[in-house]
């Protein structure tokens, strides 16, 4: 009996187990070309995931710029720094995302 990672959510589960006490992912009676499609489904997730994420990290960004070019608030008030803040924000949350999206394409 051997320590091996469940496919599907990748915790510790014994290799003896027919079912993941974790996610409750049958695995009894799963070939390898089943293994293969559930890593590449729970793959796919992620990165779609971290899609999303960069999404909102786009509108986050730009909210906070058209804010400015439009409203062009006065310098030093609430509003100038919520908006400076959204473009900062938004703009390190979308290259982040990026970042580990090349990342997961790249680990294939």
């Amino acid at each position: 009996m051997a320590i091996v990672q469940c496919p599907s959510c990748n915790k510790s589960i014994s290799s003896k187990s027919m079912v993941c006490s974790h996610c409750q992912t049958q695995l009894g009676d799963v070939t390898e070309e089943q293994l293969a499609r559930i890593a590449s489904t729970k793959r796919i997730q992620k990165q779609q995931m971290f899609i999303n994420h960069s999404f909102l990290a786009l509108i986050l960004f730009l909210g906070g710029f058209l804010y400015l070019y439009w409203q062009q608030p006065a310098t030093g008030t609430v509003q100038m720094a919520l908006t400076k803040a959204a473009i900062g924000i938004g703009c390190f949350w979308y290259l982040v995302n990026r970042v580990i999206l090349v990342y997961l394409k790249k680990k294939k």
